[in-house]
């Protein structure tokens, strides 16, 4: 019989992301333009692949289970094949078994051989329906490692929610990053009012709620087909999380002033400042990766915005002279851990090492975008991520060498203040993203 070619088109998916380390929207989006399938389909590949990664280590604690040879000796495809059979036999309501079983053999049949294919009915045909079934690790006796098998976390980013948040809040930190990102936009003031935006998505077939106190947020309420839509392609919004739409909030700018985003693509919070910014005011956007640098420009036109300047320019050696800046925004380069509703392969990429080698970059970013500003003027630090070496520890080392201040940032702002001039969305929010924003007055 032949193979589905949507959840052999996801095995192609997941060898990319397990195997050779490629980001899961790019690994995505490659096999789309490679092997084009229907929209029901293409829902439901992002589907498995999204959730095969999302649930990776709990898929493996089931397997190992089954099997009775170590998982990293089975070939990569049929181990994948695995997986995703497994995902969908706890988490597809819409598969029944059958067809999980089915399909998966004819997987292994066509990506191995056919004693593999036997070995995989035979594991699959035992597997459990419900998460009540799978034998979890006893939190009592463990609960880093509960915690990482239910919600298929490196044992060290659990260490880390609870170390910085406790046990109490760790376990719903944890249950949130397994779960799906809400779609959020950001409505573009310059094409509407919020509420007017809000009635036309109302009308085209888009509800939407008001999630959080930020001003241009809305929620869809189901946002499937929203960037094909007439709305989108004429710029009445972009889509962005609501915790991301609070750095040029934070930043701000006066009528006249020059400002740089230094690390700006995908264009998100440039043209969030572009859109709220007064008359008089200079914007650069810079960013040292060329293809995003594009991102950024097809993001200003699509939202008829404008910049002073969109450029490539390598944030630790930065074309500009010092002082030549009001307001600088820095949204560093991080380990993203905040953002894992989104991007879970994240987790199986990021390291402690690795921590702390963004944060050595993230302190000289600080520096230069310090070097950059005006004395006066303003800097906003930003990172997608809760780890204390990204966030409060970056900023006391630029605290400590002086030459500037925390300054706290507008009243709407308040509810996720933290300390002074400091913000911490909290990461149990399923409204938000986890972001750490600090804003520094420079000082003479």
């Amino acid at each position: 019989m032949p193979i589905d070619p949507v959840r052999d088109a996801a095995v192609d998916v997941l060898l990319r992301v397990f195997e050779r380390g490629v980001h899961l929207d790019v690994s995505l989006d490659k096999t789309l333009r490679r092997r084009p399938v229907a929209d029901r389909g293409r829902r439901f590949m992002t589907q498995l692949v999204y959730g095969t990664v999302r649930h990776r280590l709990l898929c493996d604690h089931v397997l190992a289970g089954l099997c009775h040879q170590p998982l990293d000796e089975l070939p990569p495809a049929v181990h994948a094949i695995l997986r995703m059979a497994v995902f969908q036999s706890l988490f597809c309501a819409q598969v029944t078994r059958p067809a999980m079983v089915h399909t998966s053999v004819e997987l292994a049949r066509h990506r191995s051989h056919a004693g593999l294919a036997r070995m995989v009915n035979a594991i699959l045909r035992k597997a459990p329906a419900t998460l009540e079934e799978v034998s979890l690790p006893d939190p009592e006796k463990s609960l880093i490692e509960h915690l990482r098998v239910r919600h298929s976390l490196p044992r060290w980013i659990v260490r880390e929610i609870l170390d910085r948040f406790g046990p109490g809040k760790a376990a719903e930190i944890c249950a949130l990053t397994g779960r799906e990102a809400p779609v959020c936009l950001r409505v573009n003031t310059r094409h509407g009012s919020v509420e007017s935006v809000a009635a036309r998505l109302a009308k085209a077939g888009f509800a939407t709620v008001k999630a959080t106190p930020l001003p241009e947020e809305l929620t869809v309420v189901d946002g499937h087909g929203l960037t094909a839509s007439r709305l989108f392609q004429e710029g009445c919004f972009l889509l962005q999380d609501p915790a991301s739409q609070m750095p040029a909030l934070l930043l701000g700018a006066a009528p006249g002033e020059r400002v740089l985003d230094l690390c700006a693509a995908p264009g998100g919070k440039a043209t969030h400042i572009a859109q709220r910014a007064p008359e008089g005011v200079f914007l650069v956007a810079a960013d040292n990766q060329p293809r995003r640098v594009g991102q950024i420009l097809e993001n200003f036109e699509r939202l008829g915005l404008e910049a002073g300047g969109i450029l490539c320019a390598d944030g630790l050696r930065p074309p500009f002279r010092d002082e030549s800046f009001d307001r600088v925004l820095l949204d560093a380069p991080c380990s993203g851990l905040g953002t894992l509703r989104r991007h879970p392969d994240i987790k199986w990429h990021a390291t402690p090492e690795s921590v702390l080698r963004l944060a050595e970059t993230q302190r000289a970013l600080l520096r230069g975008a310090l070097k950059l500003c005006k004395n006066g003027g303003v800097v906003v630090y930003s990172v997608c991520t809760f780890t204390r070496q990204e966030t409060t520890e970056v900023v006391e080392s630029l605290l400590s060498e002086g030459g500037c201040a925390p300054e706290d940032g507008p009243e709407m702002l308040s509810p996720w203040k933290t300390a002074r001039g400091q913000y911490q969305t909290d990461p149990s929010d399923p409204a938000l993203d986890a972001f750490f924003l600090t804003r520094l007055r420079k000082l003479s």
